[in-house]
């Protein structure tokens, strides 16, 4: 198991306050988690591609975020996008090479669930998946049922 922890982020920035980190590029760390992700609130750019994250219930804290990069990580739950719908931000997402990304209606999903993003791996999101009536990504999924 390897932690992101408050050091590795100073060191790579150099910068000696978390709230002043804007820009962070942790390519290829092993990194399995990143609970450290909440003390970033001014977090603009992520990339955390080539680890083994699992889940993006981190990044739910980031409000600023606008671009996430996540290629080649271990995220295999679709549902997994929904820690993300919160942040109003987020332009571009990059989940490419994850296990979630083989399922058939992948995209789809990402852009109901994210109808902020532009961009999703290396396509435009347009207007084709946005606007759903029914819970985001819920019948793309095919189990879509009345929440109680």
């Amino acid at each position: 198991m390897v932690q992101l922890t408050e050091q590795i982020i100073k060191g790579k920035t150099k910068l000696d306050k978390l709230e002043e980190v804007k820009n962070l590029n942790l390519w290829g760390q092993d990194l399995d988690d990143c609970a450290v992700l909440a003390k970033l609130p001014n977090l603009e750019v992520l990339s955390l591609s080539v680890n083994r994250l699992a889940s993006l219930k981190d990044f739910r804290h980031c409000a600023k975020l606008q671009e996430l990069y996540l290629r080649k990580n271990d995220v295999k739950d679709l549902h997994e996008i929904q820690h993300l719908a919160g942040l109003q931000h987020l332009r571009v997402l990059w989940l490419s090479d994850n296990p979630c990304a083989d399922h058939p209606n992948y995209k789809q999903f990402v852009a109901r669930t994210l109808p902020q993003l532009h961009k999703l791996d290396n396509d435009d999101i347009g207007s084709m998946y946005q606007g759903a009536a029914t819970p985001p990504g819920s019948e793309v999924l095919g189990c879509w049922a009345p929440r109680t």
